[in-house]
């Protein structure tokens, strides 16, 4: 057990957390200053913040050196969600109870668009930094989350891929379009999560 403590305490200190914490503010702010109107619209931007913060969980320099390293990166991007994501989680179910959602169909609504928007920037974050050599991939997952959202709505309605509001059909296509993001972006993220190291030796075999 102590050594699996020594390695959460090193993977904590390596986690950029000033974006995180930032969102979390600013959050916060949100659901104050909007707490007398529609719940969604807060929820929504206070998503959309937690999801980009969430995005530089994967931000590390070494992750170049680590690439050789016995744990693969799979793990390591596992052990540092497993310190990312419950603070993350547990203070916004905190803000969706102060602003309270209109309905048990709006509350699974913002649940469904939270898990979609967390899964879009983990899995930018991942993509971005398996191939950035400073091994940052935060910086790019949260205006990759803006244009992706920006781009949905400019889309009709009825198609469009990650609605932020009422779209032809009721509840339904919002549940199973916000689920579907979510779902590809594990994938995607899971994806991103391979050995460099392996990948490269594969290379080198194929080559000769």
């Amino acid at each position: 057990m102590p050594a699996l403590s020594d390695r959460a305490t090193a993977t904590l200190r390596t986690i950029r957390w000033l974006p995180l914490i930032a969102a979390w503010i600013v959050g916060a702010v949100v659901v104050f200053l909007l707490r007398e109107r529609e719940a969604a619209t807060a929820l929504q931007a206070v998503a959309i913040l937690f999801a980009c913060g969430a995005g530089y969980a994967f931000d590390d320099p070494a992750a170049e050196l680590l690439d050789p390293s016995p744990t693969s990166l799979l793990r390591r991007r596992i052990a540092r969600l497993a310190l990312v994501l419950p603070p993350t989680i547990a203070i916004w179910l905190v803000l969706v109870g102060v602003q309270g959602p209109a309905s048990s169909e709006e509350m699974w609504a913002v649940v469904a668009l939270f898990a979609g928007l967390l899964g879009l920037s983990l899995s930018i974050a991942g993509v971005s930094e398996r191939r950035s050599p400073t091994g940052r991939g935060g910086i790019v997952a949260a205006p990759a989350l803006f244009v992706l959202v920006v781009a949905s709505s400019l889309v009709p309605p009825r198609w469009r891929p990650l609605p932020m509001g009422d779209v032809p059909g009721g509840w339904t296509p919002i549940y199973l379009r916000w689920s579907a993001a979510a779902a590809i972006g594990l994938f995607v993220l899971l994806w991103s999560s391979r050995d460099r190291a392996h990948g490269s030796m594969r290379r080198r075999i194929l080559h000769h």
